[in-house]
């Protein structure tokens, strides 16, 4: 009854070991492909970097519309008078 029971914990033993190493084929393949993804992810982020660097632009020209408005406005009344109807 003795060998009976150890051959059976032989096998389970056997079984569990195979299990891990199937766990574990799988955990290696799943990392293994992370670092493509990581590079296609770093070239996208490469490129909206590039584009982000022309919002400080952007807010420059908003600027200089804003005090150009506002001179424009500051005259408007002179330009009324100093241009012709027509």
């Amino acid at each position: 009854m003795a060998d009976v029971a150890l051959w059976l914990m032989c096998i389970v033993l056997i079984l569990a070991a195979l299990l891990l190493v199937s766990l574990l084929k799988r955990v290696l393949k799943a990392a293994t492909s992370i670092p493509p993804k990581i590079d296609a992810i770093a070239g996208v982020a490469q490129a909206a970097s590039k584009d982000l660097d022309a919002v400080a632009v952007l807010l420059t020209t908003q600027g200089y519309i804003k005090s150009i408005r506002a001179s424009v406005l500051n005259y408007g009344g002179s330009l009324d008078a100093a241009l012709p109807d027509y």
